[in-house]
């Protein structure tokens, strides 16, 4: 298990005391395994936790477009994933906020997979 200095750790007072080891350690390991390498940092991003209880449904996201450095630290590369078993993509109803909602889809060391 990695420990984690502060702000990272517990009972640091700062950012990450709501959040547990051990999930910063079980994030930190799937990063790991998604991009082959050590995360060089971790950062912050407020924003509400929960999907509102009322959503406007946008359609089926039927792929994912991103660019990472994955696998080749550095060198960003764009992917593309289709969606075996597309989740829908809803956002808020003011329209600023989007969501992905079901599928089954993972994140593994392949990349994302379903």
């Amino acid at each position: 298990m990695t420990t984690h200095q502060p702000p990272f750790s517990a009972g640091s007072g700062r950012v990450f005391d709501a959040v547990k080891e051990e999930q910063l350690t079980q994030a930190e390991a799937l990063y790991n395994r998604f991009n082959s390498f050590g995360a060089t940092g971790v950062m912050t991003v407020k924003h509400c936790r929960t999907i509102p209880p009322v959503v406007v449904e946008l359609g089926e996201l039927v792929g994912v477009i991103y660019r990472s450095d994955r696998g080749q630290q550095g060198q960003k590369l764009t992917y593309i994933h289709r969606m075996d078993d597309p989740p829908r993509l809803v956002s808020n109803v003011e329209g600023t906020q989007l969501y992905i909602v079901g599928g089954s889809y993972r994140v593994t060391a392949q990349g994302i997979e379903g």
